[in-house]
């Protein structure tokens, strides 16, 4: 395996949609753009979604906000010097100071009355699973549909980023193709146990992976919800071990055919029965500590093999469904409200699973 990414890299394929053209739109929906714990109270900080920047500051007091990178007074990147003055972030070019609104809370140096009327272009944003969520909509000031519920504790997650010249329906679809966690991944058996569940906006199911090792077989029983095409939450008990792995993945497009996943993951051991309930509690606390590094690393070192895999495939459409495949054509077929051109659920079934 080694060998083979070395040569993939070498022969450096061109990627099948780098002069455009790409077959997928951009989606709608929730699209993680970093861990919470990256935007520190104070901090300005500048990420690419969907061929564009936005902007990312948290308040002194801790509030968070996403807007457009431009003030309305004169066109200045807030993300190129722009800064946080209490619960205001700052143009650096005149100095006014625009509230969590969007609105000019205070005017330059210089200036008299409000000049601008003007407000920044504020994007719905939310914190939950330990990262910061922005809402695209098919229209501009499109309110959220829907939201991405609390589905695990963020304390104890560890997050690395990966990039890849793919889409994020590509990614998510990797999700459900069953078969090459065999083919490429390695697991001895790969199963899904039962039908998935489709919930308008979440898409789930259950597996069953069986990695062979050193100490013998080790069955892992898998869960895994997709919630729109930007963050997928897979959780993974492993009972011999009494091990729980929770990988919770965010997607976000950077251009077309460009996108980052930021992977975060956790694990916990469970500490309730014999030998390890024996142990104090700052022990098995270590462990998992220790556990959710070696979870990073793997989770980490499967979703690169994929890279390169994403980097040159072509998007097959309708796809060549073989049988075992997994429920590749199903999930495609859920995907497709997400991009509301090619049509979409009405208002009622949108509004189910909102949260206040």
């Amino acid at each position: 395996m080694a060998r083979w990414h070395r040569h993939s890299r070498s022969q450096n394929p061109k990627r099948p949609y780098g002069d455009g053209n790409a077959p997928l739109p951009y989606p709608t929906g929730w699209f993680m753009l970093a861990p919470s714990r990256d935007v520190r109270p104070g901090a300005v900080l500048t990420l690419r979604l969907m061929g564009e920047d936005v902007v990312v500051y948290r308040t002194q007091s801790g509030r968070l906000n996403v807007v457009r990178p431009y003030c309305p007074h004169l066109g200045t990147h807030l993300g190129c010097g722009g800064w946080v003055d209490g619960e205001n972030i700052v143009c650096p070019f005149h100095r006014f100071a625009f509230d969590l609104d969007g609105a000019v809370a205070r005017v330059g140096p210089g200036y008299t009355g409000q000049p601008v009327r003007d407000k920044l272009l504020l994007l719905p944003s939310e914190e939950v699973n330990g990262g910061i969520y922005v809402w695209v909509g098919a229209d501009a000031g499109e309110a959220p549909h829907w939201r991405i519920p609390p589905v695990l504790e963020a304390t104890g997650m560890k997050f690395a980023r990966i990039q890849v010249g793919t889409h994020p329906q590509e990614i998510s679809e990797n999700g459900v193709d069953l078969r090459h966690q065999q083919a490429l991944h390695a697991f001895a058996e790969a199963e899904c146990v039962g039908e998935p569940v489709l919930d308008r906006h979440r898409y789930s199911y259950t597996m069953h992976l069986t990695q062979a090792t050193p100490f013998g077989r080790v069955l892992a029983e898998g869960a895994i919800s997709f919630y729109g095409l930007g963050f997928y939450h897979l959780v993974f008990r492993v009972p011999q071990y009494r091990l729980q792995h929770d990988i919770a993945v965010g997607i976000r497009a950077l251009a077309p055919w460009q996108s980052e996943m930021l992977v975060g993951t956790r694990v916990t051991v469970d500490a309730a029965r014999p030998p390890l309930s024996r142990l104090p509690r700052t022990v098995t606390d270590a462990l998992s500590e220790a556990a959710s590094g070696l979870g990073l690393a793997s989770a980490k070192r499967l979703l690169t093999q994929d890279v390169p895999i994403w980097h040159g495939k072509r998007y097959i459409n309708p796809p060549r469904i073989a049988r075992g495949d997994g429920p590749i054509g199903g999930f495609r077929k859920w995907a497709e409200q997400f991009y509301p051109a090619q049509g979409s659920p009405g208002p009622e079934a949108m509004e189910t699973g909102c949260r206040d």
